[in-house]
Parts: C-alpha cells; sequence; structure tokens
C-alpha cells in the first residue's frame, strides 16, 4: 500500500512539472494560509491468525473516508509549517474481527519548489498525535474494547495549483505509519496496524 501512496503522489508531481514547463517564476506567496478538504484514509491491517474467522486473509488494505483541516503560515516561497487535524471519519471494519477509527492532531515542516506561476509541489515531515479506538465485533474470541493516545512521525509528498493570490486547490499524499502501541494491538488482535492518507484541499490565504 506504501508504494501506492507515493505512487499516486508521484503521478501528481509529473503532473505539475509537465503542465507548467513553460510558465514564469512564482512569486512569493507568504502569510497565513488556512485548508480544508476530504480524503481517503488507508489502513493496512495486519491481524493474528488467531484472532482470524476461517478463510480470512491475515493482511488486508482497508479504506475509509477522512476529513482533513489546517492552517500554516508561510516563510517564503520554499518553506513553510502547519498544524492539521485529520479525521477517519467513516470506520474500518473486518469481518469478524472488529472496527478501527483514528484521528490525528500534527505539526508539520514543508519544503517547497515552485514551478512557475500556479504549480508547486513539496514534500512533507510531520510529527502528531493520535487517537485510535478498536470495538471488537460481536462473537469475536480473545479480543477487546480498546482506545490509546500515541505520537506518531510520517512522510508525504504534494503539489497546489493557485488559482489565483488567495484561493488554491492542494494534493496531499501521506505515506503509511505505525500509530499504535503494543497494548492496542494485543486487544484488537493485530499483529501490525499503519495508516496513510490521500487528500484533496482548498487552500485561503490571506
Amino acid at each position: 500500500m506504501q508504494r501506492k501512496l507515493f505512487a499516486l503522489g508521484a503521478a501528481a508531481l509529473a503532473l505539475s512539472f509537465s503542465t507548467a514547463a513553460s510558465a514564469q517564476g512564482a512569486g512569493d506567496r507568504e502569510g497565513f494560509y488556512v485548508f480544508g478538504g476530504v480524503g481517503a484514509a488507508m489502513t493496512q491491517w495486519d491481524a493474528k491468525r488467531s484472532a482470524l474467522p476461517a478463510g480470512q486473509k491475515r493482511s488486508q488494505d482497508k479504506t475509509g473516508a477522512s476529513l482533513v483541516l489546517g492552517g500554516g503560515y508561510r516563510f517564503n516561497q520554499y518553506f513553510a509549517v502547519e498544524g492539521s487535524y485529520h479525521d477517519m471519519f467513516s470506520e474500518v471494519s473486518r469481518r469478524g474481527v472488529g472496527d478501527y477509527d483514528t484521528r490525528t492532531l500534527q505539526l508539520s515542516a514543508l519544503g517547497i519548489l515552485p514551478i512557475g506561476e500556479r504549480f508547486e509541489v513539496f514534500g512533507k515531515a510531520s510529527l502528531g498525535r493520535a487517537r485510535n479506538e478498536f470495538s471488537p465485533a460481536r462473537g469475536a474470541v480473545g479480543l477487546s474494547k480498546a482506545s490509546e493516545s500515541v505520537n506518531v512521525a510520517s512522510l508525504g509528498v504534494g503539489a497546489n495549483y493557485h488559482f489565483n493570490d488567495r484561493f488554491a486547490l492542494r494534493l496531499d499524499v501521506t505515506g503509511l505509519s505505525k500509530a499504535d502501541g503494543g497494548s492496542f494491538r494485543r486487544k484488537a488482535g493485530a499483529d501490525d496496524l499503519k495508516t496513510g492518507e490521500a487528500s484533496l484541499a482548498v487552500m485561503y490565504r490571506f
């Protein structure tokens, strides 16, 4: 799944390069900005064999809808910092195992490369705090309800298209990162849980 996430990001970057090859240099876009949008939160769920119903694969990739809200400050053409909230408002489920949900607050540093007047691409490093919840399916053996808060770190790529000095469209792809503790995994019957996200947002610069 990690390859799929970064393949999507690479495709967006390639599109930006090819579309904006003949554009002029971008002007400075310093100052505060906010953004909001929706996306797909992707979970790589490796369950313990003892927790699986008969015939179910141990490793599954699950996708749920997500909400993204954030704001930041751009210091110059090439660097910005931002805070954001990510909410998987659609739980991911495994038949006979249970439902998983996560919400994250994170702080990110962005390195930005303008390509012409309207396009730019960026790389992102993030640290944050995630709130994870698990509810076992009815009849699940050896599993129990669990919740935890845990530190998370992730890397991502993205691209912006600026319609004008105020509004832009933003594509953001974050790679899979581990976002759970050992106690949580035991209660959820999981050997490993990793989450990532691809989102599309509208950005407004003040």
